[in-house]
């Protein structure tokens, strides 16, 4: 027993002071963390849709371009009618400016209803 409280604080030592050699000049990337949103319209035939960016899978391509498959929270205006529906499709961004295209399922015609348009990011 006396051999065990004496190995313990040794192997928690021993181990703090390998965790301590590793090589500290090494460059750390540093983690972002903040929000994001974005607000946009997009058109397809007979049909408005006023976006606002929901949450997205993003592959960024450096510093001002970056690729998401994004889901969009809309009011969707078709035939003069007014129904919030949930568009999902891909998402490009460069800078503030953001190219969407999400795609609406209708129920009435059980299609799909694609549309094209553009965003604005804010931070």
């Amino acid at each position: 027993m006396k051999m065990l409280t004496f190995l313990i604080p040794v192997l928690l030592t021993g181990q703090q002071l390998i965790a301590q050699s590793a090589d500290s000049t090494r460059q750390r990337r540093q983690l972002g963390v903040g929000l994001e949103g974005m607000a946009g319209v997009s058109f397809g035939d007979k049909t408005i849709a006023f976006n606002v960016g929901g949450p997205h899978l993003k592959l960024k391509l450096g510093q001002t371009w970056s690729v998401a498959l994004a889901a969009f929270p809309s009011l969707l205006i078709v035939d003069s009618k007014a129904e919030p529906r949930l568009g999902i499709g891909p998402r490009v961004d460069y800078r503030n400016l953001v190219l969407i295209v999400p795609a609406f399922f209708h129920n009435k015609t059980d299609n799909w209803i694609w549309t094209v348009g553009l965003g604005y990011k804010f931070h």
